[in-house]
């Protein structure tokens, strides 16, 4: 592995791991897209959608529902960059989105670029530029 995908996936949980998988992304404008992950790039998501290659900037993600299993492992995050750090992992949480639309459960991942928490044995996997607030409902 290169010095360069090692870093990235430091950044993102959303990385090369999930090229195969089924994941639902839900873009800011309120479409929600089904299909499986073809390639991952710094700034873009390839996916396969009914059929159709279909790209999808990073910026236009409010929120990506995966499978629970799917987000796993250890992600550096970002000591003295962010409050919300790996400290916090296994904390509830209610993370309120830019949307209005808000995401209560465990916090199980937080790197650079992406948090997961988990909710009803699901993962979603929530851009930092698409949170509005956290809060921290109960600490370990």
């Amino acid at each position: 592995m290169s010095h360069y995908q090692s870093r990235r996936r430091g950044n993102f949980i959303i990385d090369e791991r999930f090229v195969g998988r089924s994941i639902e992304v839900y873009t800011i404008d309120g479409d929600k897209l089904m299909g499986l992950v073809d390639e991952v790039s710094n700034y873009e998501i390839g996916m396969l959608v009914e059929n159709a290659a279909t790209i999808i900037p990073r910026s236009s993600i409010v929120y990506v529902v995966t499978g629970q299993s799917d987000v796993h492992g250890y992600g550096e995050c970002c000591e003295k960059d962010f409050v919300l750090d790996e400290e916090f992992i296994g904390s509830d949480v209610e993370v309120k989105l830019i949307n209005n639309y808000s995401v209560s459960g465990r916090l199980v991942k937080a790197v650079r670029n992406e948090i997961a928490v988990l909710h009803q044995n699901r993962a979603y996997v929530i851009p930092r530029n698409g949170v509005a607030y956290i809060k921290i409902l109960k600490r370990l």
